[in-house]
């Protein structure tokens, strides 16, 4: 696992024209932190931070479901709060992940500098951190169905980050 501070991260990726990171707001299962590490790194995203608190331990399973891809990444432990700050501070704008989102992820811009939240799998984006989100988004999807795994929901907004940066 590549250690590193969101300081000296926002520091190396100063100068990228679509920066991102994620954020995973207090994910407890290890199967989704290690889907969403794999996705990132698939997506070209620079760091993954995680919480120091009620997050899943980045451990074996993290690894192997993440195929090893957790080793690529850099993966930072700190307060989400804090990190939000940091990265708004830095020019990020933060795009969090909602069940009921102000807008829909298809009508979103995610070009430029993003971070992008994604709460935990009960819970969703705890209440300050929504605050601190610049934006709410929402995946369309039929009204029967209430939300989506938070690794579907992650892989999901990635690839759609992909899709408008390409």
């Amino acid at each position: 696992m590549i250690k590193k501070t969101l300081k000296e991260i926002i520091k190396e990726i100063k100068d990228k024209e679509n920066a991102c990171i994620v954020v995973l707001d207090e994910l407890t299962d290890v199967h989704n932190v290690g889907a969403i590490i794999r996705t990132a790194v698939a997506t070209g995203v620079d760091a993954v931070v995680v919480g120091k608190h009620n997050q899943a331990p980045i451990n074996d399973t993290v690894m192997r479901t993440s195929a090893y891809t957790a080793d690529m990444i850099p993966i930072i432990e700190m307060n989400i709060n804090d990190s939000l700050r940091i990265l708004k501070e830095n020019g990020f704008w933060v795009h969090g992940l909602f069940m009921k989102g102000d807008s829909s992820l298809w009508k979103s811009d995610l070009k430029g500098k993003v971070a992008i939240v994604v709460g935990s799998e009960g819970d969703g984006i705890h209440d300050l951190t929504r605050k601190l989100c610049d934006f709410a988004l929402a995946i369309p999807m039929d009204e029967k169905v209430e939300s989506l795994n938070a690794s579907v929901s992650a892989g999901i907004t990635l690839y759609e980050r992909l899709r408008q940066i390409s």
